[in-house]
């Protein structure tokens, strides 16, 4: 195992590979050809990025496997006969008569798709292969139930009923209600699967009635039917405490992710564990617990209309940034800020110069995690560290474009020809990023007004400046010769260093701040600088 297993997806790997021991039963586990790493999302809800966080996880542990020597696949699992349980920003209020209903049944209220389920769905599956390194094989709930490949274990579960009741009343303060029933059938009176309250269970046969059903924000409408359904023959599901692990024993599933409050010794997580190997013989898979994913410290929601799709993403930022921002830590709260990015791709920058030798690490099991972090944050084969920071970026891309915008970096030192692909690519997101995420009053532009600006500056200021410009001047400067020319500058003049480089900024951008002044400076064309510093100081 790589690095001596300090990586988090590492030891989930060895931990795989090493089980002997059902956790329940005193059986050994049988030897596995393959491997399988489950994810899954619920259709209920729109696809954001924070299903993908599940999705991203496994794909690491599958990674993992697979360096370790071993043979692993990954699975996807839309959770598309769950109900729809509330009405998304956008959604037309009337949809409310459909909730309840299996989204696969709700009708696409976009108009685009058959249903619900397959709008989001198909939107979801158009990226979610750019953000994986392995190939991912996609399933949907529905069209298993319907293809019978549920049968087997909805008959296990039944045969063994009285057990499957004792196993989960282990796990609740209050025990099941006479006539419980695992099986949750279809209404056949309005098609919703929430809705019928099941009133007992006899001779093979769900007996129900089709009552409300209070969500925390809706309520799905019963209609009052009566009737009885036969759980291997009509539409219906087995409900999730007992679904769970017939799907671990469908797929032969080794490990799958879960959020953090499924660690509790009451979830479902492991309910769903002692079902899978007392009643289906399956061994429980190693879990993956990890947080949830908040967006400016709320939680991502599409009633709230804070949610980041897939392809947002994309438009500003490489799939390896958000496969970095999910494999660095699992049990800590990820926060996210549109705002934060230019420090994300700080982060991942370091990284890559870590991996490349090209930053050094005092601290050598630092050093290894940093470096397995960014290989398995990678699609591919690691690249060598973009020269072009995320910071610089947003402001050149802001100034600049096509030829113009290549001669700038080149001039601030941040052009590679062998990378120049990935340097354009890096500025096409930075410059999408300023357009949509960052604020009128800290955007970049060349166009000041000089009187105003001139008004501003103090004599020392203005001295400064016109110094500057003749240094200049003289022959081709760095950005590391010019910053450590205002900086002597300033000292020569006793002129505190903030206000040196609120004159340079001023002088520049008409604003007090903004970025790091040498590489910045270096970037602009020589002639145009020299005379706008002898223009604001003169």
């Amino acid at each position: 195992m790589k690095d001596e297993a300090l990586f988090w997806a590492d030891q989930k790997a060895r931990e795989i590979a090493n089980r002997k021991k059902f956790r329940y039963l005193d059986r050994d586990i049988p030897d596995f050809d393959t491997y399988t790493i489950k994810t899954s999302a619920s259709i209920s809800g729109v696809l954001h990025i924070g299903r993908l966080s599940d999705t991203i996880r496994g794909e690491s542990v599958c990674r993992a496997l697979k360096d370790a020597g071993y043979r692993a696949r990954m699975i996807w699992v839309a959770e598309d006969m769950d109900p729809l349980r509330k009405i998304p920003e956008g959604v037309p209020g009337e949809f409310v008569d459909y909730i309840g209903v299996p989204v696969t049944d709700v009708p696409d209220p976009w108009g685009c798709h058959k249903t619900y389920a397959e709008h989001h769905v198909s939107r979801y599956l158009e990226v979610i292969d750019e953000f994986v390194s392995v190939p991912v094989e996609k399933f949907s709930m529905k069209e298993e139930y319907e293809k019978g490949s549920f049968g087997p274990f909805i008959q296990r579960v039944l045969e063994r009923m009285e057990e499957v009741r004792e196993i989960q009343n282990r796990y609740r303060e209050r025990p099941l209600e006479e006539g419980w029933s695992p099986f949750a059938p279809i209404c056949r009176g309005c098609g919703k699967i929430i809705t019928p309250r099941v009133e007992g269970f006899k001779d093979g046969l769900v007996h129900y009635t089709c009552r409300d059903y209070d969500f925390e924000k809706h309520t799905a409408r019963g209609c009052g039917f009566q009737g009885e359904a036969d759980p291997l023959k009509d539409p219906g599901k087995l409900m999730w405490k007992g679904e769970w692990a017939a799907q671990w024993a469908r797929w032969q599933v080794a490990c799958e992710g879960a959020g953090k409050e499924y660690v509790v010794p009451t979830s479902a997580w492991w309910v769903n564990a002692e079902i899978a190997e007392r009643i289906l013989d399956f061994p429980m898979p190693v879990p993956i617990f990890y947080e949830h994913l908040m967006i400016d410290g709320q939680k991502m929601s599409a009633s709230v209309g804070n949610v980041v799709y897939p392809h947002q993403w994309l438009e500003v930022a490489p799939a390896e940034l958000l496969r970095f921002f999910y494999n660095k830590k699992l049990m800590k709260t990820r926060s996210f800020s549109w705002r934060d990015l230019p420090r994300l791709y700080d982060e991942y920058d370091r990284c890559s110069r870590v991996y490349f030798g090209q930053e050094e690490v005092d601290n050598e099991k630092e050093k290894r995690h940093l470096r397995r972090l960014y290989e398995i944050s990678q699609k591919g084969e690691p690249q060598r560290p973009n020269p072009l920071p995320f910071s610089h970026a947003v402001v050149a891309a802001q100034i600049f474009s096509g030829d113009a915008l290549v001669e700038s970096l080149k001039r601030s030192g941040h052009w590679d020809d062998d990378l120049g692909d990935e340097i354009l690519k890096r500025a096409g997101h930075a410059r999408r990023w300023s357009e949509l995420y960052l604020p009128e009053a800290e955007r970049t532009s060349l166009e000041v007004d000089v009187e105003e600006v001139r008004s501003r500056l103090s004599d020392e200021q203005k001295s400064l400046l016109e110094e500057l410009a003749g240094f200049v001047a003289g022959g081709q400067r760095t950005g590391d010769d010019i910053q450590g020319f205002i900086f002597d500058a300033a000292n020569r003049r006793g002129l505190k260093l903030a206000k040196a480089f609120q004159a340079v900024y001023l002088a520049t951008v008409g604003k007090t701040r903004g970025p790091k002044a040498g590489p910045f400076l270096a970037s602009l064309d020589r002639d145009w600088l020299v005379e706008r510093l002898r223009a604001v100081s003169g």
